[in-house]
C-alpha cells in the first residue's frame, strides 16, 4: 500500500493513507534504500485528507538521516537568528 510520509522522528513515523489501520498492527515501512519496522499505535480519519496513522517505530528500526531522508524534509534550527512572524503577516492574510 502506498502512503505518504508526513512526519518523522527517530522513533515514529506518521503516514497518510487511504485505509484504517488497526492499532498494534505491525507495519513497514519502505524507501528506495531502506526499511524500518514498527507498530500502530493511532489511525485518525481526517476528512479531505485519509487516515493519519501513527507508527511506534521499533529500537532496531529507528530513524536516522543517514539512513533515509525524505526529499521534503524541514531542518529547523533554533538561537538567535530565529524569527517567527505572527500568522497574519506569515500568511498574507
Amino acid at each position: 500500500m502506498l502512503a505518504n510520509l508526513e512526519e518523522i522522528g527517530e522513533w515514529f513515523a506518521e503516514l497518510l493513507t487511504d485505509a484504517a489501520f488497526p492499532r498494534n498492527t505491525k507495519v513497514r515501512i519502505m524507501s528506495n534504500s531502506h526499511q524500518m519496522e514498527g507498530i500502530v499505535k493511532s489511525c485518525k480519519f481526517e476528512e479531505r485528507l485519509g487516515f493519519i496513522v501513527t507508527v511506534k517505530l521499533s529500537p532496531k528500526s529507528r530513524w536516522s538521516e543517514r539512513w533515509f531522508t525524505p526529499k521534503h524534509l524541514l531542518r529547523l534550527w533554533g538561537g538567535a537568528e530565529t524569527k517567527v512572524s505572527p500568522l497574519k503577516a506569515a500568511s498574507g492574510y
